[in-house]
């Protein structure tokens, strides 16, 4: 018979034999218990990575013939993990037993990306503990190990790059194959406007899934649900239940609840459901303008980050109320992150330089970074975009943008100065999902591209765009004053 029995909280004990001799003549395996305990214990430990599929196999060290193999359930948590796996010699085998462990990316049929062997010996009584420990590099998360570790990740700072992801339409090699948006990947895909919101000056826009986002405005209390249909038309769903000068947005993605900051410190949140109240939340910002707001969905919970000119971190474990987690000399333009770790935070300190910060990863005073010199009138960073625990960037005046790989900031090509005598605009909005495409919104009332190299025109303006938001690197939303609504996708 087959038995499988849980050791403790977040330990697995998986297909051992048992030396009950109905069971071996019948050569049937089964699982340890607590009448037939686990000879040996190995103890499998993950860094780096979260493998797709695990095996142990175990061979009789005086015999290659007799082998067995296990299968081993990969951790439930990104990065560290442990899993224990027990067994019970077979009784024709001899005391000792080869046990290696092998880890593969994304399936049991990806690539062996880390092994580890031991020879132990087993006792006549009791149990012996094994440590075995698997690593391997997948920085970006995306399930796939960094082909110079083995893997096949030919890019393993972005989660949208790796040899098994599906090609979209967004200026990058998405598997790896030396192409970027090979026909036809791109057809259909073009800037398309929303219909306009009379009498509304539109702030930001805040995606929650695809096709779907909120808008919101900053002089008419007005929030806007809009959905991309199946015609390829917008269905905009106007709510103008939420008074206030609305600055920022983030929107839930499971069920698009939408969380707004104010010009005047407050903070709001609304389901997309029709006759559902707007709740403003019991905080006190002392005026101090909210000028950027992030959030995460785990555990059952929502939590979120806002950033204000006082230089203010606030954060919001909703439905408790928001409070003040830290506070830095500065005036705080934007935060942003993947989760509560990798939060980064920018802005312009008094002395008119510009400044970031990011999470000190035991909740204390959040660390400054150390940035590269920046040019004349270049005082202040306005955007940051975490693309990758190791890749992020930020930009800001008169062209500014700075890469962050594995932790050190560097200059890219500043946005170039086209008039003679001028200065190059300021990058308002900074969006990436890979080096080969960092998207910015220009105070020129332009949208451009990065590539790496060069500058390179995306979307020209006439109707003052004020915000540049994507969820995903093949979708992109802008808003305008004039209360429009921008749409790049299929």
């Amino acid at each position: 018979m087959k038995r499988a029995v849980a050791v403790g909280l977040g330990w697995l004990c998986i297909t051992c034999t048992v030396p009950d001799l109905d069971e071996l003549e019948a050569e049937r395996p089964s699982s340890c218990d607590a009448d037939h305990p686990c000879q040996v214990r190995v103890l499998l430990s993950y860094d780096g990575f979260r493998p797709g599929c695990v095996t142990l196999r175990l061979a009789d060290a005086e015999a290659s013939s007799k082998t067995l193999e296990l299968p081993v359930e990969p951790p439930v948590l990104e990065g560290k993990g442990t899993r224990e796996v027990g067994f019970i010699r077979r009784v024709d085998w001899s005391r000792t037993v080869v046990v290696t462990a092998s880890a593969r990316e994304r399936s049991c049929a990806g690539q062996e990306v880390a092994t580890a062997t031991a020879r132990v010996e087993v006792p006549k009584e009791g149990s012996v503990e094994v440590p075995l420990g698997l690593g391997a590099r997948d920085e970006d998360g995306d399930g796939y190990v960094s082909a110079a570790a083995g893997g096949t990740d030919c890019d393993d700072l972005s989660a949208s790059i790796a040899s098994g992801q599906e090609e979209r339409c967004d200026f990058l090699d998405n598997d790896c194959d030396s192409r970027v948006d090979p026909d036809p990947v791109c057809a259909g895909v073009e800037w398309r406007t929303t219909p306009r919101l009379d009498g509304v000056a539109l702030r930001d826009v805040a995606p929650h899934a695809r096709g779907r986002a909120w808008f919101v405005s900053d002089n008419s209390g007005v929030l806007a649900y809009v959905s991309r249909e199946a015609d390829g038309g917008f269905d905009v769903r106007r709510f103008s239940d939420c008074p206030g000068q609305w600055s920022t947005a983030w929107a839930r993605p499971s069920d698009g609840r939408v969380f707004v900051g104010s010009w005047l410190g407050q903070l709001a949140t609304r389901t997309t459901v029709v006759g559902a109240p707007c709740t403003l939340a019991p905080f006190d910002g002392g005026g101090a303008a909210i000028q950027d707001i992030v959030g995460f969905e785990g555990d059952g919970g929502t939590t979120l980050y806002a950033v204000s000119e006082s230089g203010d971190i606030l954060r919001w474990d909703y439905p408790a109320d928001p409070v003040r987690v830290a506070h830095v000399d500065a005036d705080l333009r934007s935060i942003h992150g993947l989760d509560p770790r990798t939060l980064i935070a920018v802005g312009t300190a008094g002395s008119k330089q510009p400044v970031a910060y990011h999470a000190n990863p035991d909740g204390g005073t959040w660390l400054p970074e150390s940035l590269p010199p920046s040019s004349a009138g270049q005082d202040a960073l306005q955007s940051v975009h975490v693309v990758s625990p190791g890749l992020a960037y930020a930009s800001g005046d008169q062209g500014l943008l700075l890469e962050r790989e594995r932790g050190t900031w560097t200059a890219k090509p500043s946005y170039p100065i086209y008039v003679d005598g001028g200065v190059a605009p300021d990058i308002l909005d900074v969006v990436s999902f890979g080096r080969g495409s960092v998207l910015g919104r220009l105070d020129t009332d332009d949208i451009v591209r990065f590539d790496g190299t060069r500058w390179l025109d995306f979307r020209f303006g006439t109707q003052g765009f004020t915000s540049l938001e994507a969820l995903s690197s093949d979708e992109v939303w802008s808003v305008a004053e004039d209360g429009t609504g921008f749409y790049w996708g299929r």
